[in-house]
């Protein structure tokens, strides 16, 4: 079957629906391809046609909640970031604006979240956030006056940051409200001025 396929996708799509419904009733360990098949609707030789193992299941199913949910963000993302038309205060992006559909987002998703940080470093998870933060806090910085030299280091202080406390918030079910969430990464980043 050819990735490039309608018919890949459709089968893929159906797995990756079929996970998230089954993560939500039982721990990853626990979930069988055979399961995962019988819920999809898919023989056992099309899932080995599309992965080598459920971990490569999970891994291209949060790719694929990561890039449904940044393709209905951008709308604010960095094509539509007019920095001349924007103020300064409009370009601080730990804002309500920005930070609640994100956190619905986990919380919608908070079985597959906590996965992918329990198993950080065997997803990957961080390189999902490197690329959206390059893309949209790069230019912002720029605006603000921060040197390229010193952009990676604030970026990734960000990026650490906001992850630290998103999987906090995880591992404790996302038990306090998502305005409490986004109160402490705000009192967490402090505000950026081009006079500092």
């Amino acid at each position: 079957m050819n990735k490039n396929d309608s018919k890949y996708f459709k089968s893929a799509e159906k797995m990756h629906n079929a996970l998230i419904t089954l993560l939500n009733k039982k721990d990853f360990e626990l979930i069988t391809v055979k399961e995962i098949c019988e819920l999809a609707g898919v023989n056992r030789s099309t899932f080995y046609l599309h992965y080598d193992n459920s971990y490569d299941l999970l891994k291209e199913t949060i790719e694929a909640v990561y890039k449904d949910f940044f393709s209905r963000f951008s709308a604010d993302g960095n094509k539509e970031i007019n920095l001349k038309e924007k103020s300064d205060e409009e370009l601080i992006l730990v804002t309500p604006n920005y930070l609640m559909p994100y956190l619905e987002f986990v919380e919608d998703n908070r079985k597959l979240f906590f996965i992918m940080y329990e198993k950080n470093e065997m997803m990957g998870a961080e390189k999902t956030y490197e690329k959206w933060f390059k893309e949209i806090f790069g230019p912002i910085l720029t605006r603000f006056g921060v040197s390229q030299e010193d952009q990676p280091f604030i970026m990734i202080f960000y990026l650490k940051g906001i992850i630290g406390i998103i999987n906090e918030w995880l591992a404790r079910d996302c038990k306090e409200s998502k305005e409490t969430i986004i109160s402490i990464i705000q009192k967490c980043i402090p505000s950026t001025r081009k006079d500092d």
